[in-house]
């Protein structure tokens, strides 16, 4: 489902507004062209570093650890990867419920509305045969509807973001927050690439510059995860991530 939910939270206002079918759809036909030409790069976080289905599903079956980044490195070092003129993320929280969806899409929403009514889905060359217009006046119409249609299309454009912020409600559990960054596919755009067991999948690598800033918070180590955490302390200390807090998980494995 990711990438669908702003088409699917679009068709719900549509309905409210009882906006024709027909116009709904080249929305989303849009929208659907969007996903095709760009794609969003994310590293997935959560609020709760001290989860059970986490543990089970993202940590070698709980042996691993989890690491708490600071949001404010995160944000600091999203300003600094911008101000090198690289490709950047930016830091987004994933919203659940249905009413955020409808609360994040609908300010667009309301924009596209106003260029449909100005005639931005309009035919543009279209005259019947009882059309009394001027070729002038038809020329006209013709530029007010593209020019309506350029609109409606930079607002699209608008809710790209929103593609990989919204998430359904069945997830709500995880309180994710991602590393977002976007890349226009057709090769042109750097990125690396790592092979998976059944695919390849593109990534950025973004050094974690200004470590006197502590970019680790916390480290919670997993329920079956075995190494002392005094050790684990002076192993961040030894690597230059300073003095960073590290307890055992509090969740039970049995």
């Amino acid at each position: 489902m990711e990438g669908q939910l702003v088409a699917s939270t679009i068709v719900r206002l549509a309905e409210t507004d009882s906006i024709d079918w027909d116009s709904v759809r080249r929305i989303q036909d849009a929208i659907g062209t969007f996903a095709e030409l760009i794609d969003g790069l994310g590293f997935c976080l959560s609020e709760d570093g001290d989860l059970l289905s986490q543990w089970r599903g993202f940590a070698a079956d709980a042996t691993g650890v989890a690491i708490g980044f600071s949001t404010e490195y995160l944000n600091w070092l999203s300003e600094a990867t911008k101000k090198r003129y690289v490709p950047g993320f930016t830091l987004q929280k994933v919203k659940y419920e249905p009413s955020a969806h409808e609360s994040s899409v609908d300010p667009v929403y309301r924009q596209i509305k106003g260029s449909i009514a100005s005639g931005a889905l309009k035919m543009r060359g279209r005259r019947s045969l009882l059309d009394t217009r001027t070729d002038k006046e038809v020329e006209q119409e013709d530029a007010d509807i593209q020019s309506a249609y350029s609109e409606l299309f930079g607002k699209l454009i608008s809710l790209f973001p929103e593609l990989f912020r919204l998430k359904a409600n069945a997830f709500r559990e995880e309180r994710e927050w991602r590393l977002l960054s976007y890349l226009v596919k057709g090769g042109a755009d750097p990125c690396s690439h790592r092979a998976a067991h059944d695919r390849i999948i593109p990534y950025r690598k973004i050094e974690l510059a200004g470590l006197e800033r502590s970019p680790i918070a916390e480290v919670i180590l997993g329920p079956k995860h075995r190494t002392p955490p005094k050790l684990v302390e002076d192993f961040l200390k030894q690597n230059h991530y300073g003095v960073v807090r590290v307890r055992r998980s509090e969740a039970s494995y049995q």
